[in-house]
């Protein structure tokens, strides 16, 4: 830790679509921290982003997969919106891919949620201490180590035009028919192709094929 000192008011954010772990989330907190203020719960990436901007919390507690945006969307939004904000984001994809994106994002910390129960306040705490990003133990896996259930979302490993791209070939397209969709270079769709393979550490235009059909990508 570097030290710093801790705000003396923490006023949380609390974002979760699901409302069991909503309320056992709040329920490790409260009991260990009372004196911590919860200022708002949401159910979905919009709620979250509306209670961020109204009540400007200087912590949030962020679910990943949270719908209509997720987490990685909410977390630009807050870090870019409010000064100074420690996001903490819970997940169950553990992949280093994801983590490095969640960093970019602007997130302080990645933690899972397996750990969430003994390891929430302490990470919380963590944050305020201003200690750089940290993540999970859990969360340095690379893909190819990951069982199908802990694979994560192909949106939360490919930037924007990548997805855009894994879309279109993943669709039947050819490299010259993306070229002239997204008016780009044939070279540059190549170039796109490889680090999405590489990203999703996979090999073939198959395994690209089948990831968009799991996550209802075409």
């Amino acid at each position: 830790m570097n030290g710093s000192s801790p705000p003396r008011f923490v006023r949380i954010l609390l974002a979760d679509d699901h409302e069991l772990v909503r309320e056992g989330l709040l329920s490790v907190l409260r009991e260990a921290r009372p004196e911590w203020e919860i200022v708002g719960v949401a159910s979905d990436g919009l709620q979250a982003i509306e209670l961020g901007d109204r009540l400007r919390p200087n912590v949030a507690i962020i679910d990943l997969s949270m719908p209509e945006p997720n987490g990685l969307k909410v977390t630009e939004h807050l870090t870019s919106s409010i000064a100074g904000i420690k996001i903490l984001v819970l997940t169950i994809h553990t992949a280093a891919p994801v983590m490095r994106q969640l960093r970019r994002a602007g997130a302080s910390a990645f933690l899972a949620k397996n750990e969430a129960s003994e390891k929430l306040v302490h990470s919380v705490e963590r944050m305020l201490a201003g200690e750089p990003f940290f993540a999970s133990d859990s969360a340095s896996r690379p893909v190819s180590q990951l069982e199908p259930r802990e694979r994560p979302p192909v949106r939360y490993l490919l930037t924007e035009r990548e997805l855009e791209v894994f879309r279109m070939l993943a669709q039947g397209l050819t490299n010259k028919e993306v070229a002239l969709a997204l008016e780009m270079s044939i070279r540059t769709v190549e170039s796109h192709r490889a680090s999405i393979l590489a990203r999703l550490d996979i090999e073939s235009l198959g395994e690209m094929v089948k990831l968009a059909l799991r996550d209802g990508l075409v």
